[in-house]
């Protein structure tokens, strides 16, 4: 979301804006592409779809030989040596059913690989935006410690004239040593941030980052009951359920195919092994599954209760995902408002109380202590309002996760 500049000083360059798809989202590729985890579910989509391929219709044939030990005269008459095949045939509607079951794991081993994909992807992308909040509270560090400099040097001046004291001039000094070390400290998490962003993506620890920014106003706010609506056909986890669902109900129609009556052709031959063919037959072989009707049918109950299961899982857990949009939502909505307010009349007013009091100060009308203070209730206003905006990227990228607009 947004653009680059050339590595330098962070407070010698003007910052890129974080502000649209255009920066964040090839940080979620390249973390999806790359994250351990999500290699492994696409393995395991990869091992699915192989699994689709390995369903048979037709079983292996049974090839059997077998050697007569008997007189001579037996042995030339009814033949030494009898070779016989058998071929099952299909069960009616077995391959279907497996195929269909083979074919939903297979989806929902997709929508496992894509709910990993989105969340690495959202773990890149939120360290980007904790690395732009960092390079904007240095940058308003930068500018605080600038302030300071310049507040010092009129404390200096004005000690200067023998009716003043050095005391605001030694107080501004301290507090400028104080700022300098916030901001030596404020550039060490930044370093922190930038090798846990590299770490999200696989690259080198080392790798440098350019300066980043925040957008200046909040991005639209999502709608938390148009988000909820749409997590049964875009959330991936609940879509991989849904698949789970179905190969539940394949696997019952697979149970209820199974206890039908298995039809095998079977075709045996003589020949004595020093003369001719003896005799030849054709045959159809079926094994009688009504012995054991109740195993069978307690395997069909089993499964009409997994599918029954797997469909209440999945109603379960769209309402956990639920509450989870609803929070998000709200998060990204709360976010938006306070960075509005933090940017408006909340910045406006305490901006030109700051003015004022220095103004005030300068001509020896205010307290240094009311400047300092005023400087600070304003200088936390834009912190706290690029800490919003940040808050509310972090969120829509929680929802991101949850409701994905994009497949």
């Amino acid at each position: 979301m947004g653009l680059l500049v050339p590595v330098g000083s962070l407070l010698a360059e003007k910052p890129a804006p974080v502000t649209d798809e255009g920066f964040l989202a090839p940080l979620r590729a390249e973390a999806a592409r790359k994250h351990p985890a999500a290699k492994s579910a696409q393995l395991k989509a990869g091992a699915a779809a192989r699994d689709v391929r390995a369903v048979r219709l037709w079983d292996d044939p049974m090839v059997g030989l077998m050697l007569m030990g008997a007189r001579k005269e037996m042995r030339m008459n009814d033949g030494d040596i009898r070779v016989s095949l058998e071929q099952p045939l299909p069960r009616p509607g077995l391959f279907e059913a497996s195929r269909s079951k083979a074919d939903a794991m297979r989806r929902a081993e997709n929508e496992n690989a894509r709910t990993t994909s989105l969340a690495a992807g959202a773990m890149a992308a939120k360290d980007a935006i904790e690395l732009a909040l960092a390079d904007e509270s240095i940058r308003l560090q930068g500018e605080q410690i600038g302030w300071m400099r310049a507040m010092t040097e009129n404390a200096r001046q004005r000690a200067i004239n023998p009716d003043q004291t050095s005391a605001d001039a030694l107080r501004l000094e301290s507090e400028l040593a104080r700022e300098e070390q916030i901001l030596e400290a404020a550039k060490r998490t930044r370093d922190s941030i930038a090798k846990r962003l590299n770490l999200s993506l696989g690259r080198p620890l080392e790798t440098p980052w350019p300066v980043l920014r925040l957008p200046a106003s909040p991005l639209p706010v999502r709608l938390a009951a148009g988000e909820v609506a749409r997590i049964g056909r875009v959330n991936p986890r609940v879509l991989a359920m849904k698949e789970m669902a179905s190969a539940a109900k394949a696997d019952t129609r697979i149970a209820d195919r199974e206890r039908l009556p298995g039809v095998s052709l079977a075709v045996e031959s003589s020949m004595y092994s020093g003369g001719d063919l003896r005799s030849a037959s054709v045959g159809v072989k079926v094994n009688l599954p009504w012995f054991n009707e109740p195993s069978y049918q307690a395997r069909i109950d089993a499964a009409r209760l997994r599918e029954r299961a797997a469909t209440k899982d999945t109603d379960a857990v769209i309402r956990e995902i639920a509450a989870e949009v609803i929070s998000a939502t709200n998060e990204v909505a709360n976010s938006a408002a306070q960075a509005r307010a933090y940017s408006g009349d909340v910045f406006t007013k305490s901006q030109e109380a700051t003015r004022t009091l220095e103004a005030s100060w300068i001509s020896s009308n205010a307290p240094l202590t009311d400047l300092l203070e005023a400087n600070r209730l304003l200088f936390s206003i834009r912190l706290e309002q690029r800490r919003y905006i940040a808050m509310q990227l972090s969120a829509l990228e929680d929802l991101e996760v949850l409701v994905p607009t994009t497949r």
